[in-house]
């Protein structure tokens, strides 16, 4: 896909995760080339905006509830088999590969904002990296993703009770002050705890633990 004269990519968005969605925005318009000019849902709300005919590409959630990913791709390839669509999920699901393969400028990627945004940059916005190459390395990696789920899983049963509520106030933006406020303890402790979570998961900064809080879903939790 080549660039518009005026230099700007426009998107279209629908996913109903407000927080990873959020990652996505930012993720997006820290290019100065990139607009946002659809922001849906869903994929009823995609499927109405669709007639103004605006976006360059399209970021679609393939599972979303009133309107699934899958038919508002569906629904927008009627009338439009040229626009790009990346599509994503949380985890490989073949038999989406398998549909998804045979739907024109259609990209099928994991649900992760430092993928999607290396997809973009590098096989829909240019020819840098071929995108079937990554699809058919994804394609194989179905036992990767059990293993990266088991680890996943348990380091989620290794934190404690304290240790998912100081994730949940990092996720929330409470400053290491306002979180030792919170839950009665020293801000210098709070540092400690916030250090040894992230070595502890793998992480690399409060930032990252934010994320880890939306892409496993810690923002649900009950705790």
């Amino acid at each position: 896909m080549e660039r518009k004269s005026t230099g700007v990519i426009r998107f279209s968005i629908a996913d109903n995760d407000f927080y990873f969605k959020q990652f996505l925005l930012k993720m997006l318009l820290e290019n100065p080339f990139y607009r946002v000019v659809n922001d849906c849902n869903n994929g009823h709300e995609l499927i109405n905006r669709i007639y103004w005919k605006q976006e360059d590409v399209f970021l679609i959630d393939l599972y979303m509830p009133i309107l699934s990913g899958l038919e508002a791709i569906k629904f927008i390839r009627k009338s439009n088999t040229h626009t790009p669509i990346l599509t994503y999920s949380g985890t490989y699901q073949s038999d989406m590969d398998e549909i998804l393969s045979e739907i024109p400028n259609t990209y099928y990627c994991q649900k992760n904002s430092i993928i999607i945004k290396d997809i973009l940059k590098n096989s829909i916005l240019s020819d840098n990296v071929d995108f079937e190459e990554y699809r058919k390395e994804w394609s194989q990696q179905m036992q990767a993703v059990q293993n990266y789920l088991d680890r996943q899983k348990k380091s989620q049963q290794d934190l404690s009770v304290i240790e998912i509520q100081m994730i949940k106030l990092c996720y929330e933006g409470f400053s290491n002050k306002d979180i030792g406020d919170h839950m009665n303890l020293s801000p210098r402790t709070v540092d400690t705890y916030i250090k040894r979570l992230t070595e502890k998961l793998g992480l690399k900064s409060k930032l990252d633990l934010v994320r880890f809080c939306v892409e496993t879903g810690f923002y649900n939790t009950s705790m």
